[in-house]
C-alpha cells in the first residue's frame, strides 16, 4: 500500500515537472515580448530619448505632455470616437444577430458572409472608396449637400463631421466579428425559454430585454470591453483619410504617439503618452467590469 501511494506522488510529480517544462516557454515569450517592452518603455518615458541620446529627465516629459495642447485635443478626439464607436460597435451587432436568429441557416450564413467582409478588407481600399466620397466639390456625398442648398462643405475638414464619419467607417469596418461572436452566444440559448415565454404571451420586445440580454450577458461585456481596448487604439482610419488635422481636430493619442515617435523622433515624449494611454485602457477596463459586474449567475 504505501509502495502504491509514492508511486502515485511519484507520478505527480512527473506530470508537475512536466507541466512546468511546457510552462516555461510560454513564460519567457511573455517576459520577452510583452513584460520587457512594457517596463522598458516605462523607463524610456523618463528620458530623452531620440536617435542622437538617451538621458534621465524625470518627469519632464509628463509635464510637456500636461502643458502640451496636441495631447489634450487628441484626448478630446479619442473620447468622441469612443462616445460614437463603443455603443455601435456593442449594441448594433446584437441587434443584427438577434434579427437573424428567427431565420434558416442559409439566409444567416451568406448575412453573415456580407458583413463580416468588410473586415478582411484592406482598410486602405475602404479609406480611398471614403475619400472619394467625401472629396470637396467632387465626391458624391459634397454633391448631395450642395443640390440639398447647403454649399460647399468639406466635410473631413471640420471636427464636428469628421470624427462621426470616421467613427461610422471604423463601426462599419469592424461590425462583422461581433455579430458573429452574437450569433454564436444566441445559438447556446435553449429554446425551451422562447417556447415558455410564447405559451404566457411575451411579446418579441420582452423576450428579447427578459430572455436574450440576461442570458447573453457575459458575451456582451466580453464586447463591451474589447469594443473599448480598440476604440482607444483607433489609428489606420483616420490617421490615412486626415492624418489627424486639421489641428488635431481628427486625432487621438495612438496618432499622436506615432507622430512624436516616427515623425518627431521623441520617443521618450511618445512613450510617456503611451503610459498615459495604458493608464486609460485599464481605468475603463476596470469600471466596465465593476459596473457590469452581478453576483448572480444564470445557468441553462
Amino acid at each position: 500500500m504505501k509502495n502504491k501511494s509514492k508511486k502515485n506522488r511519484n507520478l505527480r510529480s512527473r506530470k508537475a515537472l512536466w507541466g512546468y517544462v511546457f510552462l516555461l516557454p510560454w513564460f519567457i515569450m511573455f517576459c520577452v515580448f510583452y513584460a520587457y517592452p512594457l517596463f522598458y518603455g516605462i523607463f524610456v518615458s523618463f528620458t530623452d530619448y531620440s536617435l542622437k541620446s538617451m538621458n534621465f529627465i524625470g518627469l519632464a516629459n509628463y509635464r510637456n505632455m500636461f502643458g502640451d495642447y496636441a495631447f489634450w485635443r487628441s484626448l478630446v478626439g479619442m473620447l468622441a470616437y469612443c462616445a460614437i464607436v463603443i455603443p455601435l460597435r456593442t449594441f448594433i451587432p446584437l441587434l443584427i444577430a438577434n434579427t437573424l436568429k428567427p431565420h434558416g441557416r442559409a439566409v444567416n450564413t451568406m448575412t453573415k458572409l456580407f458583413i463580416y467582409l468588410p473586415s478582411v478588407t484592406c482598410a486602405t481600399a475602404l479609406v480611398i472608396t471614403w475619400k472619394y466620397m467625401f472629396a470637396p466639390g467632387t465626391g458624391m456625398a459634397s454633391m448631395l449637400i450642395r443640390n440639398l442648398g447647403f454649399g460647399d462643405i468639406s466635410l473631413l475638414d471640420r471636427a464636428a463631421y469628421s470624427i462621426p464619419i470616421l467613427s461610422l467607417l471604423i463601426v462599419f469596418s469592424n461590425i462583422g466579428a461581433n455579430v458573429i461572436i452574437y450569433c454564436s452566444a444566441l445559438d447556446a440559448v435553449p429554446e425551451t425559454y422562447y417556447e415558455a415565454a410564447d405559451i404566457d404571451g411575451a411579446s418579441e420586445r420582452n423576450k428579447f430585454y427578459k430572455i436574450t440580454i440576461p442570458l447573453i450577458r457575459p458575451t456582451i461585456i466580453y464586447v463591451l470591453v474589447t469594443s473599448t481596448i480598440a476604440s482607444l487604439q483607433i489609428f489606420v482610419i483616420p490617421q490615412l483619410m486626415t492624418g489627424g488635422g486639421p489641428n488635431f481636430t481628427s486625432s487621438s493619442l495612438l496618432m499622436l504617439i506615432y507622430n512624436s515617435a516616427f515623425i518627431q523622433f521623441r520617443f521618450g515624449y511618445a512613450s510617456a503618452i503611451g503610459v498615459i494611454l495604458f493608464l486609460i485602457t485599464a481605468a475603463f477596463a476596470v469600471v466596465q467590469f465593476r459596473v457590469t459586474q452581478r453576483r448572480d449567475t444564470i445557468e441553462y
